[in-house]
């Protein structure tokens, strides 16, 4: 499997920093090499903001204020793998050591070089950059080959229209994964709720029940998860 090249415009950069200057010449100059990049300025907007924000990696100062950088950093640890890049005041040796096991990809001394940051920046991602995904998912009796864009259930082949399939195919490769109907409008179908009416998600969650499920009113793939969306969960074989 050959790795995806991304362009920067691809990624996402937040920025947590408490100081209003230093954190404008960073995005400044990010922004210069083709980033997207967001802001925070204490600890509990940079969770809040890294929850929501669809980031690839985090440049993070522990001394935020609100929540140190640190139970920052281990909170990010504790939900997710997004790269963090600390960027401190801080040079003892035994505090880079303890941020390293807590979890940072790099760690770097304030003032530092901003072209180096990036060059860091670069490095991290494409530790982390994606490989290109198979061809073939396959979930007990239902194997979805996107080469052939065909879906079949226990060996039988289901028709689908080209906007279903991608929709089964982007759940279905991220099982158990919860997805809001405003996440699948911008993945599946490019489009936003100002745009488009977000019902039409599950409208076509629907038909994909009808098509797939034994039983669409109990369904073994597609679930709802009340009040914030659909996930893909195998949940076995209904029996007759």
């Amino acid at each position: 499997m050959g790795s995806v090249s991304l362009s920067n415009d691809d990624y996402r950069v937040l920025v947590a920093e408490d100081d209003p200057a230093s954190r404008a010449a960073t995005r400044l100059f990010l922004q210069r090499f083709g980033y997207r990049v967001g802001e925070s300025q204490d600890g509990p907007g940079t969770l809040r903001e890294a929850s929501v924000g669809r980031y690839d990696l985090v440049v993070l100062d522990l001394g935020l204020p609100g929540l140190d950088g640190e139970e920052v950093l281990g909170r990010l640890r504790r939900d997710s793998a997004l790269p963090v890049i600390v960027l401190t005041g801080r040079a003892e040796e035994s505090e880079r050591i303890r941020v390293l096991d807590l979890g940072a990809d790099d760690y770097m001394v304030k003032p530092c070089s901003l072209p180096e940051l990036e060059a860091r920046i670069r490095a991290v991602l494409r530790r982390g950059q994606p490989v290109q995904p198979s061809s073939r998912i396959e979930h007990g009796d239902l194997v979805i080959d996107r080469s052939t864009h065909r879906v079949a259930v226990d060996g039988e082949i289901v028709e689908l229209t080209p906007k279903e399939f991608h929709l089964l195919a982007f759940l279905a490769e991220s099982p158990d994964q919860v997805f809001s109907r405003e996440d699948l409008l911008e993945h599946v179908w490019g489009s936003t709720q100002e745009w488009q009416d977000p019902a039409t998600v599950t409208e076509h969650i629907r038909r994909l029940r009808l098509k797939l499920e034994v039983d669409p009113s109990t369904p073994r793939w597609l679930h709802t998860v009340r009040g914030v969306g659909y996930r893909f969960a195998d949940m076995g074989r209904h029996t007759p």
